[in-house]
């Protein structure tokens, strides 16, 4: 009995045990991050670029991009103070596309711009509040994706091996995956009831995975905050440009000599930041596209068609 206990170790230690098909119980993304929705914000985020020698088109397309990217960081402080341990809601995924892209391409569009309006003190003060509360959401977006849970299947409904393979998981089917999820038994959310209370046990998303969302999540946060200390930087270095003449202690420079001296660093870390923050940009819709349209995440959301 020995031998054989030991041959069996060996055997597992050579061949490891199939964990199966890692899914979720989730609620899939809801018509507010539906694929019109996204378009439409691609084209208000793309005009504010391209469209920003135009202030009456540049202020459109803001206005409105703002808002939408503001409203899905409050969604995302939602999502996260309503944290269920056993489910995911994959609104998670719309809301960190819509700041994300907010907090790339707003400043990037500031450095390209000539506009007075972002160097007036109202102008930089909503901004910066802005900025603050997409930096919230991201945050709570950020923890959501950490505290995302996955779970092993290995039957489908009628007791065969589940394949490990997320394009053949039986959607819809009686697969239990000993995990409860289903509109009558759990989890329940607040903010998913009537009509949005559809909930469905899916494949955990292997195009953008919750790890690598986590890890694009807190570089976005680290973007924004760099960007907030350098709007307050700059600001402050234009309401004490009237003391330029004004010598430094201990030193033969002048504050004005110095003011120029921090100009033309971050005249050279704009330039540098321009490519880096656009191609992130597209980088994270590419991604996030495909990661929209795989079998998990599109799995019942509202088809483009239905718009």
């Amino acid at each position: 009995s020995n031998l054989s206990a030991s041959v069996a170790s060996a055997s597992n230690a050579v061949n490891p045990v199939d964990d199966g098909l890692q899914v979720i119980c989730a609620w899939p993304v809801s018509g507010s991050y539906g694929a019109g929705s996204r378009v439409l914000f691609y084209v208000l985020v793309v005009t504010t670029v391209f469209a920003r020698k135009l202030d009456w088109i540049k202020s459109a397309a803001l206005s409105t991009a703002l808002p939408l990217s503001t409203a899905a960081a409050v969604h995302g402080i939602v999502l996260a103070s309503l944290h269920r341990d056993t489910a995911v809601d994959m609104d998670i995924y719309g809301a960190f596309q819509m700041c994300s892209l907010g907090t790339l391409v707003v400043p990037l569009m500031i450095k390209l711009t000539k506009s007075h309006e972002f160097s007036t003190h109202t102008g930089r003060r909503i901004m910066f509040i802005w900025a603050g509360l997409v930096l919230a959401g991201l945050i709570c977006l950020d923890i959501e994706f950490f505290r995302a849970q996955t779970f092993p299947c290995l039957e489908d409904g009628q007791g065969n091996p589940m394949s490990s393979n997320p394009k053949r998981f039986p959607y819809g089917t009686n697969v239990t995956c000993k995990l409860t999820c289903s509109e009558t038994d759990g989890p329940f959310s607040p903010i998913r009831i009537g009509s949005a209370n559809n909930i469905y046990k899916i494949p955990a998303p292997n195009t953008l995975t919750f790890g690598a969302a986590t890890l694009v999540a807190a570089g976005c946060c680290i973007h924004t905050i760099i960007w907030m200390v350098v709007m307050t930087e700059r600001f402050n270095t234009r309401t004490n440009s009237c003391e330029t003449n004004e010598p430094i202690s201990g030193t033969q420079a002048t504050k004005g000599s110095m003011n120029d001296v921090n100009l033309m660093v971050h005249l050279f870390l704009s330039v540098a930041a321009i490519p880096v923050s656009g191609c992130a940009a597209v980088a994270i819709i590419i991604v996030s596209e495909i990661n929209f349209f795989s079998g998990p995440v599109n799995y019942q959301s509202e088809a483009l068609a239905n718009i």
